[in-house]
């Protein structure tokens, strides 16, 4: 479809055109899109796996509630993505959201603020509800990497006079690589591809500023009907994560070999 004119009927035809590429890179939206998309990734994955290390490193102690503060970490994993995204977006609704409300209950606001009516404001909590739903896998696939780091080296560094950082970055965040670099790659292409979240709180809107790569290809194929950019679109993604990958791998592998 990527390469073909697809007719109004939605039929393929006249195989090897690239008119859907440049159509595609003639859409204003297209290069802020990929821009949304870049932001998204970096600010999603690169927040969220700073804290799944901080928490997994808490949830790796021995204290009386772990098992109960693992349960409820877990929660906004194991619920659906669009009903957590539908509950925000009433969080954050402009005359009825409760977000509204505790604020101005607070006396931290004088009037209700229009969360998703700005570009940047939309853009910015859809970035926050990311980070929310992206923490608990990333945690406990740090967690299971940290269990299977046997306590006696921590013991032996101890006993050498290691303090906790020492055990942090010689021992803890070295043998826990394997695990950071799965989930690295696996959450990249995660959050890259994520659709629930941006096209549940805002779908674009407003004015087709907060589209990420994945909902502009759904706003062109069901929106504006045209299928063959959508296809487009898909194969840019593509390529796009293929590289990605493929660099972070070569990056990884390399710094394994010195």
């Amino acid at each position: 479809m990527a390469f073909s004119e697809i007719s109004p009927a939605n039929l393929i035809k006249d195989f090897g055109t690239l008119e859907n590429f440049e159509y595609l890179f003639r859409q204003k939206e297209f290069g802020r899109t990929m821009v949304n998309t870049a932001i998204w990734t970096i600010v999603i994955v690169g927040v969220s796996i700073v804290l799944s290390i901080i928490m997994a490193l808490v949830l790796n102690e021995k204290f009386k509630t772990r098992a109960f503060h693992r349960t409820v970490l877990l929660l906004p994993w194991a619920t659906s993505l669009l009903i957590t995204a539908a509950a925000w977006k009433y969080i954050l609704d402009y005359q009825y959201g409760a977000l509204n409300a505790l604020l101005l209950k607070l006396g931290l606001i004088e009037k209700n603020i229009n969360f998703l009516g700005d570009p940047a404001s939309a853009f910015f909590w859809m970035i926050v509800v990311g980070i929310i739903v992206t923490i608990p896998f990333m945690t406990f696939t740090l967690l299971s990497g940290l269990q299977g780091i046997s306590d006696d080296l921590y013991e032996a560094a101890v006993i050498d006079g290691a303090n906790f950082w020492d055990k942090l970055f010689k021992i803890t965040l070295p043998l826990l690589r394997p695990a950071i670099n799965v989930t690295m790659v696996l959450n990249i292409i995660y959050v890259f591809n994520s659709f629930a979240i941006v096209n549940t709180i805002t779908a674009g809107a407003p004015a087709n500023k907060t589209h990420t790569i994945t909902t502009f290809l759904y706003y062109l194929a069901f929106n504006k009907h045209k299928y063959g950019a959508s296809a487009a679109l898909s194969v840019v993604s593509f390529v796009i994560l293929s590289i990605l990958a493929y660099l972070y791998m070569r990056i990884v592998m390399k710094e394994d070999d010195n």
